[in-house]
Formats: structure tokens, C-alpha cells, sequence
């Protein structure tokens, strides 16, 4: 027969698969726990590179050499041109000599290699005998005059070509030297020249090149094969979408190196195709109303595929384990539990699974399922006794009452419900993002220890429930995402234990933006804010992040407006409201660039409103050393008085 042994709580069993009988077999020994088992996981682009990157780049910019598959060359950025230098002989070739601080070549604009992840910006082929490059022309694009050294001797000004929202974008080509005819081929992906072109790779076996592009809108996404001798680009994927097109959906490559996995949008779910390199559609794989999150297994020879996805009816965001058949048939749920799971081992001839299953506040437990999708025995148990009561899974309606909307409220481990607390709401909340996660939480936050509740929200506009939630937040950043943090504190406030004039707001980056309009738009619910490293207004942010999730100024006035955390009534009502806000930014800051924290700054200023700000000197988007103390000061000062000066261990 086949069997199944485990150890649980120190002790050794054996699970008879053939007759569901378990069988005790002693003590376990104590034995080295195996490697933690990885799943195996698309990668972004599919397919792979050719040659050796050198070195590393810095976040926003590209690698400066790219030694070739043959190892005889080394391509190289210098003084904004490609030079190719052989090895052996130290000889420089000049693949383009017209390079300047306006044009460019074998580097990218750091908003392609901050928003797209473009770290790369020249490609060998794989035999070795043609470089693919870029060329960045960035005429006409405003650059941002940034500042370093505040603290030392003397100050050192450097400009940086910055395109923001609804402004001039540079315009970029791909190109193709041929190292045996020493010409320059323009590679034709059609379009204009301020959209654009990335994530340039190989198929696994290096016989097809690939390029993506997608309009400045960032609706509509191409995958192309490149024609190399010619130029000319011929189409394998097209897809649109009303809002906002992933821009580099995860592809997976079967053996033949032709056929792979593509993760597609189309249905309203993320979900995977089976398609040719040629073009054409074979398969839809997996569907539903559910979003499909990784492939765990691709087996040819049984014609099976195994992946992850949030299919729970129960709760968006419990983890399910499924199979379905490379032709797209006989798609079933694994893990029948309405619980979360993770921890997925998959036998050997792929007929058992086992998996971790839990929630919030319910410790992990251990299941055996058949792949047909039926429970066969539930291998440990955990005690419900046990758990924590740490943290609390909590949802409401959605202010438009088209959504639920999910939070989770974290507790002090003394937390006493005759007591009265200060709330903390702890977020991100950007587009595609995730703030919380539906696994047991044994421990408190950090905040906790304060003696602080704390409560995280998956806003609409966030991942993991597909294209209506996500898209809800199209063309209006700063609107409906922080109302539904607003609405779950209003809610949370109307319990005995919350203290509703004691609520503060905290974030970073995203965050730092939405506690900023939280406090502004929002000011009779919260008490105080932290805005660290936040946006204040999208038309100074740049145009592949922005215009993706709010198109452009002149086509969306009205979205950029109520997203603005300057507006005169915003000012006024948060002055009427007596509230508290930290403003915090790093003046090095290449992201989001100080001069955001200035305009709000002065626009509280003009409105006679009062704020506390502090600026690192030398810090870029991370703020670093410092931020913590200076958040927590303020906060207990703010929010629990009590608390002012003491130290808490975090």
C-alpha cells in the first residue's frame, strides 16, 4: 500500500492512504528539519536573458555592462553611448558616437527603470553576434534639480530628467547592431514615441526575442516577436483593458520552448491561457470568478497544471490549492476547507496533497486531501483554545455598496475590553497592493506594545479580487481608497473599547499620501497623522505610475483635483477640526520629490493650519534612522499623553 508519515507534536505517525487507518509509531528522533520547500514560480517577463550583467545597478538605473554569451565582449555605457571593447585585445568599437545629456543610448530614464523595472538597457543575443540597445531621447522632458550634501561643506546640485503627469515624455527606441555588417537596425514595434517599449527577453532556447509595449495610458499591452535582420516586430499577444493593462503578466514556457503560460486579465480575474508563440489562443486553462495568484506545477506527461488562487466563497482572501488539465478541462478545487492555506507538498505521482490550513485567529493545522479534491484526514490539529485572540478579521459594505471591504484589527496581548484605547491605522493602500494577509497572527504588532488597537484595510484599488475591486480606484487616487480606511474606523469606533477622539493615521510613501488626505478630507475621524515620504498632489508625480491609475490631467481635471492634498477646503476643514499632522520627507528624495512636502507645507501655511514637520538632510525615499523615534513621540504626545517619555521596548 502507499503511506504517508508525519511527526506531530514530537511524536512519529504512519497514515495507511489505502484504508484512512493512522498508526503510532513512537518518539519521534530529533533530526535536522528538511529544506523548507519552495514553490516554483512564474517570473514576470518568462523566457530568460543573454550574457552577464556586471555589477549592480542603483534602484531606477541600468546595468553599465553586459559581457556577451561568448564571453568576448564586453558591452558598455559610456558617456551616454554603447561601446563594445573585446576582451583579449582591449579594442573599442563605437556603436554610436552621437550621445549627449539629451540623447542617450545603452541607458534607460530612470522612470522606466523605477516604474517598469527596467534594470537593463542592452541585450546580446545568444549567438553572440548582435546587440540589442536602447536610445533615450529626452528633449523637451523637464529634469528636476535635486540638491545633495545638505549636511556637509558644501551643497552639490545634479538635474535629473523627471517626466511628470501629463507632461512631455521621453521618447525611446530599441535598436540592433549587428556586429558582422557593423550596422544599426531601428526596431519597428509601431506606436508613437512616447509610449512605451520593455522587458526585452529571450525564449528559453534563445530562438525568439521578445519585446512588450504598451500605449502611454497603459491600456493596452502587445507582446512581440522581434524580427532581427529586419526590424519589423510580428504580434503573439494584444490585450486591453478599460482601466489599466499589468504591464508584464507572468509567462511560463512549456517544454517545446514554443508553447507557455500567460497569465491574463481578459475575464475580469487573473487567470492562465495556454498559448503558441505564433499567436494563437489554444487553451484557456483555469477561470472563475476568482483570482488565480501562482502556478505551484506543470506536468506534461499527466497533462495537469497545479495553482494557487483566492476561490474561497467564504472569505477573498483564504488561499485554495486547484488542478485542471492542460486542455483546460476537469478544473477542481484541492483544499476543500474553508480556511486559508499554505504550505502546499504535492506527492510524487500527484494524487495527495497536504497543506497548512488557518486564519486569523486560528492556529495552523495540518490536512491530507486527495487531488480529486476531497479531505481525507485532518493530520494535526491545533488547539482553539490556544490562539492568540490577537487579531480580528472584520468586513463592511463599501460606501457605494458594491464591495465588502476586509480589515484586521490587532490587539495588545493585555488587552482589556472595559478599558478605553487609542487606534492606529497602519496602511499603504496603493493600487495592487496588499495590507493584510488571512494567516493565524500569534503576536502583536509593534504598536501593540504601546498600548495602541491597530487596524490595516484592503481598500478598493487593492490586489488579490480582481479587476472591478482593483479598478475601483481608477482615475480616483486619494478618494474612494482612503473612505473605506475612513469608513472601517468609523465603524471600529462605535465598540466600548475604541476611543473615537484618539485615532491616528501612519504611512509611507503611498501611505504617507493617504494619511495626509485621510486627516484633510477625513478630519472628524482621525486625530493625527503621519505623512512620511507622501505624494501631496499627482501632477508631480511621474507619468508611468500616475497616468497608469489616473490618466492625465487635461483628461481627468476633476480626479487630480479631488486627489489634491493642497485644496483650500481640505486645509480649512482640518484647521476647523483642531488636528495633528507630522510631516516627514527626505530632501535626496528622487521618488517623490521633497517640493511635494513644500506645497503642502505651504499650502497649510496660507491656511493658517498648524503641523509639525521634520526633513532628513540626507535621505532619499527611506527615511531611515530616526523616523521611528520621531513618529512615536508624536503620536504619544498626541494620542496618549500618558505614554509621553517613557520608553517601550518595540
Amino acid at each position: 500500500g502507499q503511506f504517508l508519515t508525519y511527526t506531530n507534536m514530537k511524536t512519529r505517525y504512519r497514515f495507511d492512504l489505502t484504508s484512512g487507518e493512522r498508526e503510532e509509531l513512537g518518539a519521534a528522533e530529533d533530526t535536522p528539519a528538511p529544506p523548507r520547500r519552495r514553490s516554483r514560480r512564474s517570473r514576470g517577463g518568462g523566457g530568460g536573458l543573454t550574457g552577464t550583467y556586471v555589477g549592480r545597478p542603483s534602484r531606477g538605473r541600468q546595468y553599465t555592462q553586459v559581457d556577451s554569451p561568448n564571453d568576448r565582449w564586453e558591452a558598455l555605457y559610456e558617456n551616454w553611448n554603447v561601446v563594445l571593447k573585446e576582451k583579449e585585445t582591449g579594442e573599442k568599437i563605437a556603436v554610436t558616437i552621437t550621445g549627449n545629456e539629451d540623447i542617450h543610448y545603452g541607458t534607460a530614464s530612470w522612470v522606466y527603470g523605477e516604474e517598469l523595472g527596467q534594470n537593463r538597457a542592452m541585450w546580446w543575443t545568444p549567438d553572440s553576434q548582435k546587440l540589442l540597445f536602447y536610445k533615450f531621447d529626452d528633449t523637451g522632458v523637464n529634469p528636476f534639480h535635486l540638491v545633495t550634501g545638505w549636511s556637509k561643506f558644501n551643497t552639490v546640485h545634479y538635474p535629473e530628467y523627471y517626466p511628470k503627469a501629463g507632461a512631455k515624455n521621453p521618447g525611446a527606441e530599441l535598436l540592433v547592431y549587428d556586429l558582422a555588417t557593423q550596422k544599426i537596425t531601428p526596431i519597428d514595434v509601431g506606436g508613437g514615441s512616447e509610449e512605451y517599449i520593455y522587458n526585452i527577453r529571450t525564449s528559453p532556447d534563445g530562438a525568439v526575442m521578445l519585446v512588450n509595449w504598451t500605449d502611454r495610458l497603459q491600456q493596452h499591452l502587445k507582446v512581440m516577436a522581434i524580427d532581427l535582420e529586419t526590424g519589423s516586430c510580428r504580434l503573439v499577444i494584444d490585450e486591453q483593458q478599460p482601466t489599466w493593462q499589468t504591464n508584464s503578466p507572468a509567462m511560463r514556457y512549456l517544454a517545446d520552448h514554443e508553447r507557455f503560460i500567460w497569465t491574463s486579465e481578459s475575464s475580469g480575474f487573473s487567470h492562465y491561457q495556454l498559448r503558441h508563440l505564433n499567436g494563437e489562443l489554444i487553451h484557456q486553462l483555469s477561470s472563475g470568478d476568482f483570482q488565480a495568484t501562482g502556478i505551484e506545477f506543470v506536468d506534461e506527461e499527466t497533462s495537469q497544471m497545479g495553482f494557487r488562487g483566492f476561490s474561497s466563497p467564504v472569505n477573498p482572501y483564504y488561499m485554495q490549492y486547484h488542478i485542471v488539465g492542460l486542455d483546460g478541462s476537469n478544473q477542481r478545487r484541492v483544499t476543500t476547507l474553508d480556511f486559508h492555506h499554505s504550505g502546499f507538498q504535492l506527492s510524487p505521482d500527484k494524487k495527495w496533497l497536504v497543506a497548512q490550513y488557518e486564519e486569523v485567529n486560528t492556529p495552523p493545522s495540518t490536512a491530507l486531501y486527495s487531488t480529486e479534491g476531497k479531505l481525507i484526514a485532518k493530520l494535526a490539529e491545533s488547539d482553539p483554545a490556544a490562539a492568540a485572540n490577537i487579531a480580528e478579521m472584520f468586513s463592511f459594505r463599501s460606501s457605494d455598496d458594491q464591495h465588502d471591504i476586509y480589515g484586521i484589527l490587532y490587539k495588545p496581548k493585555d488587552f482589556d475590553p472595559t478599558q478605553q484605547y487609542a487606534i492606529i491605522n497602519s496602511l499603504y493602500g496603493g493600487p495592487g497592493s496588499n495590507e493584510i494577509s488571512a494567516r493565524y497572527a500569534p503576536n502583536p504588532r509593534s504598536e501593540n506594545n504601546r498600548g495602541y488597537l491597530v487596524v490595516k484595510v484592503n481598500n478598493r484599488g487593492t490586489g488579490n479580487r480582481g479587476k472591478a475591486f482593483l479598478g475601483a480606484a481608477y482615475l480616483r487616487l486619494g478618494d474612494i481608497d482612503i473612505q473605506d480606511h475612513a469608513d472601517a474606523i468609523r465603524m471600529l469606533r462605535n465598540r466600548p473599547y475604541v476611543d473615537g477622539s484618539r485615532v491616528g493615521i501612519v504611512g509611507f510613501s503611498y501611505g504617507g499620501y493617504m494619511s495626509a488626505m485621510g486627516i484633510l478630507k477625513h478630519p472628524d475621524v482621525y486625530t493625527a497623522a503621519v505623512n512620511g515620504s507622501g505624494v501631496t498632489d499627482w501632477r508631480h508625480y511621474d507619468t508611468i505610475y500616475t497616468e497608469r491609475y489616473m490618466s492625465t490631467p487635461q483628461l481627468n481635471p476633476d480626479g487630480y483635483d479631488i486627489g489634491r492634498a493642497t485644496r483650500e477646503d481640505y486645509v480649512k476643514n482640518f484647521k476647523d477640526a483642531g488636528g495633528h499632522l507630522l510631516i516627514m520627507h527626505g530632501m535626496v528624495d528622487d521618488n517623490v520629490h521633497p517640493n511635494n512636502a513644500f506645497q503642502l507645507i505651504d499650502a497649510l501655511d496660507k491656511g493658517g493650519a498648524p503641523y509639525e514637520s521634520r526633513f532628513f538632510p540626507n535621505n532619499g525615499h527611506g527615511l531611515g534612522r530616526g523616523a521611528g523615534s520621531t513618529q512615536w513621540e508624536f503620536f504619544d504626545r498626541v494620542l496618549q499623553p500618558q505614554f509621553r517619555g517613557r520608553r517601550i521596548s518595540l
